[in-house]
């Protein structure tokens, strides 16, 4: 399919499996975890978005099946709407993106990650019952973009839902519902934008989609055991290096 070594393969399989438990545990954080290590592993960014894309659909299908006495549907008209209007957007800028080398692409997608954990570290406010529409429109509209340019649209999300004093299960049922309803329209936008890289992507996700949903299933089940505060600070700390590192490439690109 492509020119990649069977530990490339591996690797790629791996980082889906992990990236299946986070998504699990925490509800979000599939693609900010595994898009940037695909990145490394090989594959170019419309390649890992679509990968992305086709492996966490069932994994968000379980999970919103799973919580859905949990999830108050009325929570997601808007934000679903809003982040459907903006995925075309960011399918374009990944588009024009192909125009620059992967090296840069990296780095851009260093930068987001940075600028993505920033926000969520720096960015805290008292939990609310209800957050004003234009912080809505902000967070989704952004949510949107990101995902369609990289697939990191969710912890823009984790800001929004973060501000409401939502119970866990309501909040990560939020989570499972919006992703669920917008991949697949998403996946028509990958699909005409890239034509038969996107397919090939989806067909490669399509094989290893029983590793990523066992992945999914099991972080669903330490979602519910372990605390969830150690476990973001895990995952906080392996994307800071991975982010660091993806900012990095270029320096280690002309030194080696």
């Amino acid at each position: 399919m492509w020119e990649l070594t069977l530990f490339q393969y591996a690797a790629i399989v791996g980082i889906l499996f992990a990236g299946g438990i986070v998504q699990g545990a925490i509800g979000f954080a599939a693609g900010v975890f595994g898009i940037p290590l695909m990145l490394f592993s090989g594959l170019t960014l419309p390649q890992a978005v679509a990968i992305n894309l086709i492996s966490t659909i069932l994994q968000n299908g379980l999970g919103a099946y799973t919580l859905r006495h949990g999830t108050e549907y009325r929570d997601t008209i808007w934000p679903i709407i809003i982040r459907l209007i903006t995925l075309p957007l960011g399918t374009w800028a990944l588009f024009s993106a192909q125009l620059l080398d992967q090296d840069q692409i990296k780095q851009i997608v260093g930068f987001v990650l940075v600028g993505v954990l920033v926000l969520q570290w720096v960015f805290k406010v008292k939990p609310q019952e209800h957050v004003s529409m234009r912080w809505t429109v902000v967070a989704f509209g952004s949510s949107g973009f990101l995902a369609g340019f990289c697939g990191m649209g969710g912890a823009l999300m984790a800001l929004w839902v973060m501000a409401h004093d939502w119970k866990a299960e309501r909040s990560r049922g939020f989570f499972f519902f919006i992703f669920l309803t917008t991949l697949t329209p998403q996946a028509l936008v990958l699909l005409f934008a890239f034509g038969n890289q996107a397919t090939e992507a989806f067909l490669f996700g399509c094989l290893v989609l029983p590793i990523s949903l066992c992945g999914g299933w099991l972080g669903l089940k330490l979602g519910s055991r372990l605390k969830r505060k150690g476990l973001r600070q895990l995952v906080y700390l392996i994307l800071v290096l991975v982010a660091l590192r993806a900012i990095a490439t270029p320096f280690f690109s002309t030194t080696s």
